[in-house]
């Protein structure tokens, strides 16, 4: 008889100590991010709308984060790859789901951001800046419609891929 390993697609599975975008020592002033304004201090990235026009207004220095310099550098850290007969006639509802999730993920990490989401060969593919998120995602999709739900964790280019299926 064998015996089945599981493994956990938690968030202790992912590493971020490799991510070459969150630098190591942090800045001893307050930074603001011009783009999506969120703001730094004591090496943590977080959101407040109000404080963070008040440091723009004041002349605060302005940083670029992390998520949206893999943003334009185009550096996912997670891809999920949806696939399916089901997809095609529930398209809409799944992507309001990973926008939910992201919004939600939002709120915990600033960082924690979908990129892009295209369309290759019949798949949608959603390529967020964090892994945990793209595993979050595909979590949330699987409770709502079923399906499965593949991870696969790729060593040498810190990518986390996630597929989602269901046929019918």
């Amino acid at each position: 008889m064998t015996t089945a390993r599981y493994q956990p697609a938690s968030r202790k599975n992912i590493d971020r100590t490799a991510d070459p975008y969150i630098p190591r020592k942090g800045t001893p002033s307050v930074g603001v991010c011009p783009l999506c304004h969120v703001i730094c201090r004591k090496k943590r990235w977080y959101v407040d709308d109000a404080e963070s026009a008040a440091l723009l207004r004041s002349g605060a220095p302005r940083r670029r984060c992390p998520a949206c310099c893999k943003i334009a550098d185009g550096f996912p850290s997670g891809v999920l790859t949806l696939r399916g007969a089901f997809l095609h006639f529930h398209r809409a509802e799944i992507l309001k789901i990973a926008r939910n999730e992201e919004q939600r993920a939002r709120g915990i990490n600033p960082l924690e951001r979908i990129m892009e989401i295209r369309d290759v060969d019949g798949c949608v593919e959603l390529l967020t800046t964090d892994g945990k998120l793209a595993q979050r995602i595909g979590r949330e999709i699987r409770k709502a419609f079923r399906g499965t739900v593949a991870y696969k964790w790729s060593e040498d280019a810190d990518l986390v891929r996630v597929t989602w299926s269901r046929d019918a």
